[in-house]
């Protein structure tokens, strides 16, 4: 009996495993069933592709839709479904750029297409400017309007041109070949950007350039430089009230998809001849990049991916005024917004500005893979890179007073040197070791000795009293004109009170503005203090209250107010004496005293009253400077 249970026990042991192992089997083939139904049904949508002409084939790609479905979709007309499920299918080109750009380049490379590269040629390379020196070169006001007069009578060839030239650049060559990056360091002042925006044909009106600069053998006036390279400004300009990705998207939608069109079409076209199957995914970021109706978005998204901006994307950029982005995400704004174009160089300024070194490697380097894989030109001049960025690039560039020390590959830099007497100290990176042999040494630091020469209370003084002849002549000017155009009674009495009382009331509104910012830690509070206290002082003045029917608890307020005691000033010195009458009879002097409670024989008092509030603005700004120092850590 007990031989029959084990038995029937063990048959349905294994009963139970054959049944388990042909379901697992059944599983097994069903998948393996589905994903060829997958593989047939995709294999199927692209036989159907090839069959379509090249213009329609560059404009239909399949896109799998979340829930698994493969689509057959035009890249010029999605539904918010499809453009949802594109951008998402999307996202992993910025997160593996250099994957992204070898698949691109395989691509291209089964149908034999050379991509366009660019090289960069200057010979004798020579940029002047024409500048006032010494005391005449200051910015003053004196200098501005004499300045003007003088390029008016240099234009009539009535008097010589009294510039002096300067130097920017002396008879600079080199060769910058594509497939390569370019290191172009040098101290401040060497004339690196100037090098830059000459390469990249964006010279000011002002300067003066000689030589030759050609890309691929074509000289500048042959063609529209800003079509093929892109310069990338030091300076971080914005409008604040965009967010990233809307100011990155709108430089893209400005500049256009360039040759990417032309580029698809080709392949699209060879594709087609020789029966080859383009990469899914490559292949339907290039159409939506080049032919869909979010071209822009697309490389939008592209760009901040790998710039690392994708976290601040939908955050305003910011400024002065409108709390934004932090400094660092904003320098590579200003790079997002350059390197979106189509351009095929690059000519970059100073783009490590305010970042760590850690992402200033990440960002060159993402360059240098589209650099070296795609075979695009780039400059990218750094004030003093961590040696692993160092280690980057392919060739430096060495700039001194205009002039080019070292052109050549970034493996002789050292050779080079060590050649001329100078070698590179133990535990120093090469770029720091070479830049204090071309850097010009300073013998006079103004900003640090500054504090030793000068005390803030005759510095005060100095820009009070450099304040009072503009004050006169603003006065002067506008007080002709408003006396003439009111009608007031021409009398030299009348006419001084006036333009005493302008003169006094310009003055302390100016030393007020000077008190406020030296009060306050920065111009953006000062302007909103000296807003807030403009219009209390406008409310108190008498005028639309008069000072009878202010009420008593707020009366002292109406005596410390400035403008209150211009306005007494001004209305008394003009109708005080004035003996006419209304149609009721009574007379305006008689009125002003009952109306507003101004008298006459008060005048002299309110003159030193006025006085005294611009000379006490005046004190408190040269005392604030004294005492507060905002810039303290």
């Amino acid at each position: 009996m007990d031989d029959a249970g084990e038995i029937h026990a063990l048959g349905g042991s294994l009963r139970r495993e054959a049944s388990s192992a042909r379901s697992g089997d059944a599983a097994v083939f069903f998948s393996r069933s589905s994903s060829r139904d997958e593989d047939d049904e995709e294999a199927l949508r692209w036989a159907a592709l090839e069959k379509l002409p090249t213009y329609d084939r560059a404009r239909t790609a399949v896109l799998a839709m979340p829930e698994g479905e493969l689509r057959e979709v035009n890249v010029q007309r999605l539904g918010p479904q499809e453009r949802h499920a594109l951008l998402q299918r999307l996202a992993w080109v910025g997160d593996d750029h250099a994957r992204f750009l070898s698949k691109f380049k395989d691509r291209v490379d089964r149908v034999g297409i050379e991509l366009p590269t660019i090289e960069v040629r200057y010979e004798n390379l020579n940029v002047e400017a024409e500048a006032y020196v010494g005391s005449r070169g200051l910015p003053t006001i004196l200098n501005t309007y004499a300045n003007v007069l003088e390029g008016l009578a240099n234009t009539l060839h009535i008097t010589p041109n009294r510039k002096q030239k300067i130097s920017i650049l002396h008879n600079v060559s080199g060769i910058i070949k594509p497939h390569r990056m370019t290191l172009l360091l040098g101290p401040p002042g060497a004339g690196k950007t100037t090098l830059l925006l000459a390469l990249a044909g964006n010279v000011p009106s002002g300067l003066k350039v000689s030589g030759q600069i050609t890309y691929n053998g074509h000289t500048m006036d042959e063609f529209e430089p800003r079509r093929s390279a892109a310069y990338v400004s030091q300076h971080d300009l914005h409008m604040g009230e965009l967010t990233v990705r809307e100011t990155v998207n709108f430089s893209a939608k400005c500049q256009g998809i360039g040759h990417r069109y032309d580029l698809l079409m080709e392949l699209s076209r060879r594709e087609k001849e020789e029966n080859i199957k383009p990469d899914p995914e490559v292949d339907i970021y290039l159409k939506a990049a080049a032919t869909g109706e979010q071209k822009a978005e697309v490389v939008t998204n592209h760009i901040l991916k790998v710039l690392g901006l994708d976290i601040c994307a939908d955050t305003i950029v910011g400024n002065n005024m409108l709390r934004g982005i932090s400094g660092g995400q904003k320098k590579r704004v200003t790079t997002a917004e350059m390197i979106v174009t189509p351009g095929r160089a690059l000519f970059m300024d100073e783009i490590s500005t305010g970042l760590d070194s850690s992402t200033t490697y990440n960002i060159v380097d993402s360059i240098r893979q589209t650099i070296h894989i795609v075979g695009g030109t780039a400059v990218i001049a750094l004030l003093q890179p961590a040696p692993e960025t160092y280690e980057l690039f392919d060739d430096i560039i060495l700039l001194s007073d205009g002039q080019v020390v070292y052109n050549g590959p970034r493996e002789h830099v050292l050779e080079f040197f060590e050649s001329v007497g100078f070698k590179c100290p133990e535990r120093k990176g090469n770029s720091s070791s070479v830049q204090p042999v071309v850097s010009v040494e300073r013998t006079v630091f103004y900003r640090e000795r500054a504090a030793h020469m000068y005390s803030p209370l005759p510095y005060a003084l100095g820009q009070v009293a450099i304040e009072l002849p503009y004050i006169l002549v603003q006065s002067l000017i506008y007080g002709v004109l408003v006396y003439a155009m009111i009608g007031f009674e021409w009398t030299a009495a009348k006419f001084f009170w006036y333009l005493f009382f302008m003169y006094f009331t310009l003055s302390y509104y100016t030393f007020y503005g000077m008190m406020s910012v030296g009060l306050t830690p920065s111009y953006s509070v000062a302007s909103v203090v000296s807003t807030a206290f403009y219009a209390i002082w406008n409310l108190f003045s008498g005028f639309i209250i008069p000072r009878t029917r202010i009420p008593i608890w707020w009366r002292w307020y109406y005596w410390v107010c400035p403008v209150a005691w211009t306005l007494y000033g001004l209305v008394t010195s003009q109708f005080g004496d004035v003996t006419d009458t209304f149609d009721n009879g009574v007379r305006i002097s008689d009125f002003v005293e009952s109306y507003f409670g101004y008298h006459r024989d008060f005048l002299w008092v309110v003159a030193v009253m006025v006085v005294s509030f611009a000379v006490l603005f005046a004190f408190l700004f040269g005392l604030s400077i004294k005492i507060f120092n905002f810039q303290k850590r």
